[in-house]
């Protein structure tokens, strides 16, 4: 029995479908069973309704499992309690692993981010990065402090592997976690509001296909204790617009928009969301981590797990053919 969480959020609900394609029996942990994209008594799941602040729901379900796959994270620009990000996060993860270890669960893989590793402009850099700060918002920090607790002592405690993808895009749902997706319809819809900086700043697109493929080889193949980048192809913000416009045939000029501009923005959007509880579209943290270069290389992970990375044409292609189907 595999134990797999947040299989309502973007990619865990893409593992999610991939796990009902196979005929892989599972359970899912989770908060509200009717946001699952199938019914769990037609397939073979089992559910358990909770969370990952919820340590007794935490033991309920991994009762039993032989291995975790675990994707759930606070994923957000904003929450009004920031101490979330800390539970869910970090304190999160070191809770569901000391009672998969204890309940004698064979392998955890766990899905951590490029952002935990920290900004890169080396299109080799590969696993071992580590992510000082200073952070650009909270879930940089919980994610490159979780990873670093893994480096420090859950490696040697617990049988985990750590996955590490790049930007990740493709078909799913529109949950804030599908920021290329969100992208991509504002594009289509006339709605974006335009890129910050000038558009060179490159990213590690990867195909969320190839990224849930990753995680159902470690199952079988990837080794405890390590850690294995899943980057995608390394292009540039302004390449990515161009792509998506060719493809598309939407053909739309993209405004750029200084970052001081951005910064402006965000603080406005921050302070409405503190005041009035709404949900900001910018926050001056996410415009810091656009001001950064995030590109990674993926060759642990081609030998041993048989990754392959997506050109960006064909991932916005399936994408987009996705979106009509």
């Amino acid at each position: 029995m595999i134990l797999l969480t947040g299989s309502t959020g973007y990619l865990g609900s893409q593992i999610a479908q991939e796990l009902v394609r196979r005929r892989m029996p599972f359970r899912a942990l989770v908060r509200d069973a009717s946001r699952l994209g199938f019914q769990p008594e037609e397939v073979d799941c089992d559910i358990v309704v909770g969370d990952m602040r919820d340590a007794a729901a935490l033991r309920k379900a991994v009762e039993g499992a032989k291995c975790v796959i675990h994707t759930a994270a606070l994923v957000k620009m904003y929450v009004r309690d920031r101490r979330d990000f800390w539970r869910v996060n970090v304190d999160g993860l070191r809770n569901l692993l000391q009672a998969a270890t204890e309940a004698g669960v064979e392998r955890i893989v766990y899905t951590s981010s490029f952002i935990a590793l920290g900004p890169s402009t080396d299109v080799n850099a590969g696993e071992g990065l580590r992510n000082r700060g200073p952070y650009s918002n909270e879930y940089e920090e919980t994610k490159a402090q979780a990873l670093a607790w893994l480096r420090d002592e859950g490696f040697r405690r617990h049988p985990v592997i750590a996955m590490m993808p790049g930007v990740v895009y493709g078909p799913g749902p529109a949950t804030e976690g599908n920021l290329v997706g969100g992208m991509i319809d504002q594009y289509l819809a006339g709605k974006f509001p335009g890129l910050l900086g000038s558009g060179e700043q490159r990213w590690s697109f990867s195909y969320n296909t190839d990224v849930v493929a990753a995680h159902l080889a470690a199952l079988e193949k990837g080794r405890p204790g390590e850690e294995y980048v899943l980057g995608g192809d390394n292009r540039s913000l302004n390449d990515f617009f161009r792509v998506l416009a060719a493809i598309s045939g939407v053909r739309r000029s993209v405004r750029h928009l200084p970052f001081f501009a951005g910064k402006m923005v965000g603080a406005v959007e921050l302070a409405r969301a503190v005041l009035f509880s709404h949900r900001p579209e910018l926050t001056p943290g996410v415009v810091e981590i656009f001001k950064h270069d995030w590109v990674y290389a993926s060759a642990k992970a081609a030998r041993d797990l048989g990754y392959r990375v997506t050109p960006l044409e064909e991932g916005l292609k399936k994408t987009l053919e996705a979106r009509h189907a």
